[in-house]
């Protein structure tokens, strides 16, 4: 993985975890221990499926879909 996709990453995460905060009212580490347990978190980190490239709102949405729903 290079700089820039971790970059990318980081990005997303902070903002989805921001979203979470926001929209759910939990705290940031319990935002964070939900992204980094989701299905989705290991679609963003595998570079093949391009998730990394998408806005942190659109990785927002798949998540509380998978909250929601469950894991796909």
């Amino acid at each position: 993985m290079t700089d820039r996709q971790q970059f990318l990453i980081d990005t997303i995460i902070e903002g989805m975890a921001s979203y979470l905060m926001e929209d759910r009212g939990v705290s940031l580490t319990d935002a964070l221990k939900t992204i980094y347990n989701s299905t989705l978190y290991e679609k963003i980190t595998d570079t093949e499926t391009g998730l990394y490239y998408q806005s942190p709102r659109y990785n927002y949405n798949i998540l509380i879909k998978e909250l929601d729903f469950g894991k796909p």
